[in-house]
């Protein structure tokens, strides 16, 4: 079809734009020819995934992420289609759109690779902290290479599809086989929930390998379909608020005993790392103290898991208990006492508007996000401003918290601590998905050696300038992986790993002991109060318990926190559920038990009063 235009006097001939369906064609063809890469973005995650399951399974699953793959790509032909209205816009809009979704992919595969979970929400909320990237341990240079290479792939990809489009413009329409491709990405997902249902938590875990595939809850249908008895522990959950106890206020609150308390937080330290060859100083105090040798993170997030200390109370009640503004009982119980509190955190405690919230009531004690390049630096900060402080506080008892950052990711230590080689160089955080993960937790012991010569250093300096013994508390916020079970980090799980964490009591009036139950961070603010003399019942006020006095065989709840997963844990059982694997019943160290399921279910009452609700809301019914 001829169209014309006035040229210099004369009439010539040109193509007429396109019809609006005449690039809706190719347009669908350019973004199933994305489909392979899509694939192989995510192959590092997919390929350790599919060698978990059987091998007829692992057949089966490959055509289904294939769908999966085009069900991606269709969404974004989809996202174009109202500009096809517009031919000239449709023709650089649809590729541009397709390239900017296949960049946001390739990120999202690489948080996958690194962490087993996907781009979601908290990420994205994460990204628009403060200071969010230094925090995350990604540094700016390489983000900005990693930006610019994405830029670069969005215009040449951008510029071959519009190419491409108009190259190949037809009338052919493209709705017949987007909407066979549409009821056969349909098809995959009833396909791939049978085949859960068969194979279990390896092969849920494998079929969501890419983004955006909730699965389909038809167990229970196959369940009675088949005849098969329904699994007793299939419905655990966590999901909402659990019960909150009564409270307490600060005045009620009565200290007999008074001394100085100091707690030490230290980022991401592992429970194995309390021991002679990495923490030699630490480890030494600790044998005239309590120690908790099954002690549980109340989340691998930072911020829930700070939550769950302050508070007591467990880390899914985080964001309802925040954002009602509610203050912990720690700091007003101690004001009331007539401690001066004061807090210093190398790293920001600012993630989710904790200094707004849970710091709120002491902002004009709380010195944090402090200077410097690294970890270590930003330690070396926290040091000078302690001594500072010391010179200055009065006769009041003091409580300290420190949080040191050294031992987050990165792992920065000075030359005097480099005692194990050959480490990971912890220069880019992106090679360390590749990196060999033994190198990573050398350089991590590293870190945790200068922290354990910094803390001694300090306390110290406390027992000299105040002419006695503190009390003392030392845990991690979280643990960290380092690729054990394929991940790197925390956040993203509940296993041993990432919440397995130490804690060990010092001071006057700690018997010395090793306790092998179960300890949770919720049980801090009731063990302290207990410590210093107070009588009211924990159960008016936390969630936890005295540690001390802590039950053996109790079950401790953990999570990830910004997602559904969640674990009880108790000495000798742990049943995980909302994970990829769905519910997982295994021993405290996560090694699978024959008979877990079982077990389990044996002692499903206890589990039931663990999650803190009802049967019926328990078990999802």
């Amino acid at each position: 079809m001829l169209g014309f235009r006035a040229m210099s006097g004369s009439w010539s001939a040109e193509p007429a734009s396109p019809r609006p369906t005449g690039l809706r064609w190719p347009a669908l063809l350019w973004a199933l020819l994305h489909v392979p890469l899509v694939l192989l973005l995510f192959s590092p995650a997919i390929l350790p995934a599919l060698a978990e399951v059987g091998s007829g399974f692992r057949l089966a699953l490959w055509p289904a992420l294939a769908l999966q793959a085009i069900g991606l790509t269709l969404l974004g032909f989809a996202l174009g289609l109202p500009l096809s209205v517009r031919p000239r816009l449709y023709r650089v809009a649809a590729p541009a759109l397709l390239a900017l979704g296949l960049a946001v992919l390739a990120l999202d595969a690489q948080i996958f690779i690194g962490t087993n979970f996907h781009m979601n929400r908290f990420v994205l909320r994460s990204l628009f902290q403060p200071s969010a990237l230094r925090e995350i341990g990604i540094p700016a240079r390489e983000a900005a290479v990693a930006a610019a290479v994405g830029l670069a792939f969005i215009v040449a990809d951008t510029a071959a599809g519009a190419w491409f489009l108009r190259r190949f413009a037809s009338a052919r329409r493209a709705w017949p086989l987007a909407l066979a491709l549409a009821g056969a990405v349909a098809a995959e997902r009833l396909f791939t929930a049978a085949m859960v249902w068969t194979g279990g938590g390896p092969v849920l875990a494998a079929s969501q390998s890419l983004p955006l595939q909730p699965p389909l809850p038809l167990g229970p249908v196959l369940d009675r379909i088949a005849g098969r008895p329904s699994d007793p522990l299939r419905g655990l959950s966590l999901e909402g608020r659990g019960h909150l106890p009564p409270g307490a206020t600060p005045a009620s609150v009565r200290f007999q005993r008074r001394p100085d308390v100091v707690l030490a937080l230290v980022e991401s330290l592992r429970a194995e790392f309390l021991e002679p060859d990495t923490m030699p100083r630490t480890s030494e105090r600790a044998r005239s103290g309590a120690v908790f040798e099954r002690h549980v993170a109340a989340a691998s997030a930072t911020t829930y898991t700070v939550f769950g200390l302050l508070y007591g109370l467990e880390a899914r009640n985080a964001e309802a208990v925040l954002a009602s503004g509610r203050p912990p009982l720690l700091f007003g119980a101690l004001k009331a006492n007539g401690y001066r509190v004061h807090i210093l955190a190398a790293s920001s405690v600012d993630w989710m508007g904790l200094k707004e919230t849970a710091f709120a009531e002491v902002a004009g004690d709380l010195e944090t996000a402090f200077p410097g390049a690294s970890g270590s630096e930003r330690d070396e900060v926290l040091m000078a401003r302690a001594r500072a402080f010391l010179e200055s506080a009065g006769d009041e008892p003091l409580f300290l918290m420190l949080f040191f950052d050294g031992t987050h990711f990165g792992y920065s230590y000075p030359l005097r601590s480099a005692r194990l080689e050959p480490v990971w160089d912890g220069q880019r955080s992106l090679e360390a998905t590749r990196a060999p993960g033994h190198l990573i937790e050398r350089r991590a012991r590293n870190a945790a050696y200068e922290v354990d010569w910094k803390l001694d250093e300090l306390l110290r300096l406390v027992e000299a300038r105040r002419g006695r013994r503190p009390l003392v508390f030392l845990t991690g916020d979280h643990a960290e992986e380092y690729k054990e079970k394929g991940r790197l980090g925390h956040g993203s799980g509940v296993n041993r790993e990432q919440v397995h964490v130490p804690m060990a009591v010092m001071g006057e009036g700690v018997p010395p002991l090793r306790h092998d139950g179960v300890t949770s961070h919720v049980d801090f603010v009731p063990t302290l109060f207990r410590l210093l003399g107070d009588r009211t019942p924990p159960e008016r006020y936390a969630d936890g318990v005295d540690m001390l006095q802590a039950s053996p065989d109790r079950f401790a709840q953990t999570t990830v926190g910004w997602q559904p997963v969640h674990a009880l844990v108790s000495r000798d059982l742990k049943v995980a559920f909302g994970g990829l694997q769905g519910t997982v019943v295994t021993d405290f160290d996560d090694r699978p038990l024959e008979d877990g399921s079982a077990r389990a279910a044996a002692r499903l009452g206890e589990l039931l009063r663990a999650l803190g609700r009802s049967p019926a809301m328990a078990m999802g019914r």
